[in-house]
């Protein structure tokens, strides 16, 4: 039976709220004058939160001086159904975790490395503060009332491609090789620093359950629908017996809480929903929108960590390649980011004083070997809203079980999921 929206929560952000959080951030004697707010993010970019684009106008203390700080806020989902989904209870918290403990670790075993300032991986947004509860209180679980405030990263410069097409080649590289430093300085202080990292990179990898995986009438009805929509692609059709196997094994799996084994030594933070949309680019000042289609970005963030668990980094790499590369680059290219992955790997690890001897690129395609399929479920699923038309995508709110697989997805879809099959079948993944 689908879930609706009858108890939809009016998500609101205060002024006393914002006033509150920027003092403990920016300065103690901060007033909040006013605030303007609108959605920041279009139907389908974002089903985790709310996202707003927010003006912050502000004095300090006596002076009648007035400041405009434009921030990002980010609140749980209107929808029930979307805040059950990515069980917001937990996944809120693991959020701010990421910017408030290991955002400040990865900068702190670079500098104390001795890594130069124009290296160091900076991939996390600016954070202003965050609420998780009425409680004001990070180990109680999050509610209606939680709230993160970062940086507006398309004010400073950063800009969202679009999820249709894809990155192209010279995005992909900067990402992957981003993503594997990411990684690295995950693995870097669990080898060197293993007490921080229980007390920090793991709290942020609290485990947590997407859906509700004991509801059978929706683990049938996503299966189904995954199938509908591949069934008509004839380089498919011979393996649909494969897929649909794949995608109950992984639904059962859920259901009975079992978990793929955790392999060493390649475990480490991973985001988890590494993806067009959590991926922001800089550009040079100089170049226009034509040459940011063909050119590489100079700058990079990461957004959306309300996921984060530790697996292997395989899962981040696979997803992200598959879900978010253009049409035809994985044919010609899948070897020379595999390749680039491990290479910026190794290279950070070697900086930080790592023992890489247990990390040889051998290693590394066996992790892939094995690990790459945990991801198929995954991929094919997120499919459906990176493919769809955006005047077709149901608004945030009114998502619910019946209607967040879109039916309108057409051709984009098709390409992407031959070559999702193909690749895995190819590979034996599949």
């Amino acid at each position: 039976m689908d879930s609706t929206n009858d108890d939809k929560v009016n998500i609101e952000l205060k002024k006393e709220d914002l006033e509150k959080l920027l003092q403990s951030e920016l300065h103690s004697d901060l007033k909040v004058k006013y605030f303007i707010s609108k959605p920041l993010t279009n139907p389908g970019d974002n089903y985790g939160s709310t996202i707003l684009d927010v003006e912050v106008f502000y004095h300090k203390g006596e002076s009648n001086d007035l400041y405009k700080l434009p921030i990002v806020a980010k609140l749980v989902p209107e929808s029930p159904f979307l805040r059950k989904v990515f069980n917001i209870e937990i996944t809120f918290n693991k959020e701010v975790r990421a910017y408030t403990l290991v955002a400040p670790e990865f900068r702190k075993i670079q500098e104390e490395k001795g890594i130069p300032e124009q290296q160091i991986l900076d991939v996390f947004p600016k954070y202003y503060g965050s609420r998780s509860n009425r409680q004001d209180d990070i180990n109680m679980e999050a509610d209606d009332s939680a709230v993160l405030l970062i940086e507006n990263l398309k004010l400073s410069g950063y800009e969202l491609r679009d999820r249709r097409k894809g990155f192209n080649f010279g995005h992909m590289k900067l990402t992957v090789s981003k993503l594997a430093q990411f990684h690295a300085l995950g693995i870097a202080i669990k080898l060197l620093k293993p007490e921080v990292f229980n007390d920090s990179i793991m709290k942020t990898c609290q485990k947590f359950d997407v859906a509700n995986p004991d509801d059978d009438d929706a683990n049938e009805n996503w299966i189904t629908s995954i199938i509908d929509h591949v069934k008509h692609i004839p380089e498919i059709i011979p393996y649909l017996d494969k897929i649909e196997k794949r995608l109950r094994t992984n639904t059962q799996m859920r259901k009975d809480r079992r978990e793929y084994p955790i392999r060493e030594p390649f475990a480490t933070i991973v985001h988890n929903d590494f993806w067009v949309n959590n991926v922001m680019f800089k550009y040079d000042e100089s170049t226009d929108d034509t040459d940011k289609n063909k050119s590489s970005p100079t700058g990079i963030k990461f957004v959306d960590f309300q996921g984060t668990i530790y697996a292997s980094p395989v899962r981040d790499l696979i997803f992200l390649l598959f879900s978010s590369s253009e049409d035809g680059l994985l044919e010609k290219h899948y070897d020379n980011f595999i390749r680039r992955y491990h290479e910026e790997f190794i290279g950070l690890l070697t900086k930080l004083g790592c023992d890489t001897r247990l990390f040889t690129y051998e290693h590394f395609l066996e992790e892939i070997n094995v690990c790459a399929v945990q991801e198929f479920s995954h991929i094919l699923f997120m499919l459906n809203p990176i493919s769809v038309n955006p005047s077709d995508t149901v608004k945030l709110a009114n998502i619910t079980s019946g209607n967040i697989l879109q039916k309108k997805i057409g051709e984009i879809y098709d390409r992407k999921a031959k070559t999702l099959v193909q690749k895995f079948v190819g590979n034996g993944w599949l």
